[in-house]
C-alpha cells in the first residue's frame, strides 16, 4: 500500500473463505498491509446463490473483530447482479440484509446493479448504514443517485473496460 499516498480500499470476495473465523485472519491480513477498507460480497464465490443472512452475519462480525473499528467494511449484496427482476420483495431483502448486516458490524452497504431509483431510495432511507451503488452504463447520474440517498459510488471494471476497448481500436487502426 506504499506506493501511493491516498488511502486503499480493496474488493476483498467475501475474505476468500466461507469460515467466520478464517475469513477474520484474512481480513485481519489484509488490514495488516495498510489498507483501509475493502468490499465483503455475500455470493457464494464459486458457487451459486448467495451466503445465508445469519452465516454472513456471523462473517462480517468476525471480520469486525479482527480489523477493528476504523476499517471500513463495505458488506455487499449480490442479489441484484444476480437477477434483471428488481422488485419491492427483492429490496425488501435488501433492507434486511443491510439491517443485518449493520447490527454485525458492517461500516457500508453496498448494493451493485441496482438501478430503479425508487427502489433505490426504499433502500437508503431503510439502511441504518451508507448505501454505495456502483455506476455503470444505463445507470442513473451522479446527482439522481445522491438525491435517492445513496452516500458513495463505485465505477468497478467499466472504466477499465472503456479504456481496453478505445486501446483495442486504436491498435486495430494502426494496423489496417
Amino acid at each position: 500500500m506504499g506506493a501511493v499516498d491516498l488511502p486503499v480500499s480493496v474488493d476483498f470476495e467475501g475474505a476468500y473463505s466461507i469460515d467466520p473465523d478464517e475469513g477474520g485472519r484474512n481480513m485481519a491480513r489484509l488490514a495488516a498491509t495498510g489498507a483501509v477498507g475493502c468490499n465483503f460480497e455475500d455470493q457464494m464465490i464459486g458457487g451459486e446463490g448467495l451466503h445465508p443472512l445469519d452465516l454472513q452475519c456471523r462473517r462480517i462480525a468476525a471480520a469486525r473483530r479482527a480489523v477493528g473499528d476504523a476499517f471500513f467494511i463495505n458488506a455487499r449484496t449480490d442479489m441484484f447482479l444476480k437477477t434483471k427482476d428488481h422488485d419491492e420483495a427483492l429490496a425488501e431483502s435488501a433492507i434486511e440484509r443491510a439491517k443485518g448486516f449493520a447490527d454485525a458490524g458492517a461500516s457500508g452497504f453496498f448494493i451493485p446493479k441496482l438501478g430503479d431509483l425508487k427502489l433505490v431510495e426504499r433502500v437508503c432511507r431503510a439502511s441504518p448504514i451508507p448505501v454505495n451503488a456502483i455506476a455503470y452504463p444505463g445507470a442513473p447520474s451522479r446527482a439522481e443517485w445522491a438525491s435517492a440517498g445513496i452516500a458513495r459510488i463505485s465505477h468497478g471494471p467499466f472504466p477499465h473496460k472503456a479504456l481496453m476497448a478505445q486501446m483495442t481500436e486504436a491498435a486495430k487502426a494502426a494496423i489496417s
